[in-house]
């Protein structure tokens, strides 16, 4: 679990690494940057989540219209992602203040809820709410704080680990769930830069495309030759293919979902925060849980 400290102290939690700034430590992080000196807001599965979508067609028309059409159920969590500034997005959101949408900033949708915040008991009354999901200790607070945390992990580690052997890995409490669990930051830059070239320049011929994206430069033989053509075309058909994928599944609040859904008939599962609208489309999202701000 990545932790991400706000101004007052707010603590956000995410399953995937959120986007960094030099006020960040990232000392402990993990995950590999998409390219050589990429900044720190790329160094994100949630940000090409947001690149995904900003590439829909379906989408920027539904931006257009101020959040109607098809895809107003998205719309009412992500809202407008026309703006090239992500970090203003992944701050503040895509909805105005005074406009008919509830405000969510972009990390609201990806960070995990807290249902059982780590507290100091101060009423027995409120062991009553945890449902059989909290433990109670007696901790001194004459302790050393350095061993009183390693005698707490020491402790606490059968506990977890029982818990998931009976019941599993606990699911993601997030809005919008990364549905790969080890996403290839690397992989999906290229598929976007290869996407996004096609339709910045939709009039250049497929190998002079390839050329651009550094393609055929990899490929052994040269331009003419059947069979280095051949491979050329394929490898760039396969890279536009992902990205076709990868929008209509980020159109329904999945990413990176690299599925054909239409081509194979399995089922597209939505969110739970997308399904709960799915008989209510054109209304407003539902409130956020009382213990997640609308805004963080």
């Amino acid at each position: 679990m990545y932790e991400k400290m706000l101004k007052g102290r707010k603590i956000l939690y995410f399953r995937h690494a959120p986007p960094f700034t030099n006020l960040d430590d990232i000392s402990a992080r993990d995950t590999q940057p998409p390219f050589d000196e990429a900044p720190g807001y790329q160094c994100s599965v949630f940000y090409y989540w947001w690149a995904f979508l900003r590439e829909s067609k379906a989408y920027k028309e539904c931006c257009d219209q101020n959040g109607a059409g098809p895809l107003a159920d998205l719309y009412s969590y992500f809202g407008d992602v026309r703006d090239p500034d992500f970090m203003r997005w992944w701050r503040l959101g895509g909805h105005k203040r005074d406009g008919q949408f509830k405000p969510r900033s972009g990390r609201s949708l990806f960070c995990e809820a807290v249902r059982h915040p780590i507290k100091v008991v101060e009423d027995a009354t409120d062991l009553d709410r945890d449902m059989g999901e909290c433990v109670t200790l007696s901790v001194p607070v004459t302790t050393d704080l350095t061993r009183m945390t390693a005698e707490f992990q020491q402790l606490m580690r059968p506990l977890v680990e029982d818990r998931i052997r009976q019941y599993g890995e606990p699911r993601s409490r997030a809005l919008f769930e990364v549905t790969s669990p080890n996403p290839s930051l690397k992989a999906l830059h290229k598929v976007l830069i290869a996407w996004q070239t096609k339709e910045a320049n939709p009039n250049l011929k497929r190998y002079d495309l390839a050329e651009k994206l550094g393609i055929a430069a990899k490929i052994e033989g040269e331009r003419g030759d059947p069979d280095h053509e051949s491979a050329v075309y394929t490898t760039l058909s396969r890279l536009l293919k992902k990205a076709e994928v990868l929008i209509r599944n980020v159109e329904h609040g999945r990413f990176p979902d690299h599925t054909d859904y239409e081509k194979s008939g399995k089922v597209r599962e939505l969110p739970s925060s997308l399904s709960r609208l799915h008989k209510q489309r054109g209304k407003l999202a539902e409130p956020l849980p009382d213990d997640e701000p609308m805004l963080i």
